[in-house]
């Protein structure tokens, strides 16, 4: 963990000086393309805070007024961040369509060497995230793979300039990255809605999970169930269970064997089991 930890807090830094150097560079060479690639890393940087955040919180432990602990800070923090991006994609679409109208000079050599950098340190980052199986930390490899692609896309264009002198490459770039971070930022903002909307996990079906816990013997039936995510990886899961008239300590086995299964089937790490010996009422003709 100290080691994911450091390597986290060393990409953060590196990521955020390669914000930085690509928005002044970009405003230096006038290149919208550099521009856009900066707004790129700036949602990459956003994603390791994230990452880095959640695993810090993940260890804190939950009281009596926050059950759940804090994880749903990630959630609030990535529905800024997308609605934030969404915004930038916009405004860099429409600047873009007047320098496609009328493209300005840019200098393809200074492009050339800070979008190298930028390419140089996502390769870094990339390599030191790379093989981890937490889900947070394979979504921030993901940003940083993003990232570099659109840093390829920008060196590419970057060389066109230097050789042909045609600068409408550029903004027809940032238009490209654009719709990259449009495309990223929308699914965050639907993914983030939907888990504080508490929909279930787009990986969980019902259907499947009820079948998948029907088979486990000594279980009649499954109803009431309600699963929902408490932040990007952690999912949690309420049910009643129908069974025989069975002694308490088989309950417990019976719990052990669907909290199991649930968590290698499903990732659902929370669960609220309710026993019954006949399928109570519906809640809603209580009403």
């Amino acid at each position: 963990m100290e080691d994911i930890n450091k390597n986290l807090k060393t990409a953060i830094i590196l990521t955020a000086l390669v914000f930085f150097l690509e928005l002044a560079g970009g405003i230096i060479s006038n290149s919208l393309a550099l521009l856009s690639d900066a707004a790129h890393v700036f949602m990459d940087v956003v994603a390791l805070l994230l990452t880095y955040g959640a695993i810090r919180i993940s260890g804190r432990p939950s009281n009596g007024s926050v059950t759940f602990g804090y994880h749903r800070f990630e959630i609030f923090a990535a529905l800024i961040n997308g609605l934030t991006i969404i915004g930038i994609a916009v405004l860099i679409s429409y600047e873009a369509y007047g320098r496609i109208l009328d493209p300005p000079a840019v200098k393809g050599l200074e492009v050339l060497w800070i979008a190298t950098a930028g390419l140089i340190v996502n390769a870094w980052v990339a390599l030191k995230l790379h093989g981890h199986h937490d889900l947070n930390i394979k979504g921030a490899y993901l940003h940083v793979i993003g990232d570099a692609l659109a840093s390829i896309a920008v060196i590419a264009g970057a060389l066109v300039i230097i050789f042909t002198g045609n600068s409408v490459i550029d903004p027809v770039l940032s238009i490209a990255i654009g719709l990259m971070l449009l495309y990223g930022a929308v699914k965050l903002v639907f993914g983030s809605i939907r888990i504080l909307l508490e929909f279930a996990p787009k990986h969980v079906d019902v259907d499947t999970l009820t079948k998948v816990i029907m088979e486990i013997e000594g279980i009649k039936g499954l109803h009431d169930i309600h699963i929902w995510s408490i932040c990007s990886n952690i999912h949690a899961m309420s049910a009643h269970v129908l069974v025989d008239r069975i002694h308490v300590q088989q309950t417990e086995e019976l719990i052990m064997k669907i909290n199991h299964t649930v968590r290698e089937r499903f990732q659902i790490i929370h669960t609220t089991l309710q026993f019954e010996c006949a399928e109570c009422v519906p809640v809603e003709l209580l009403h």
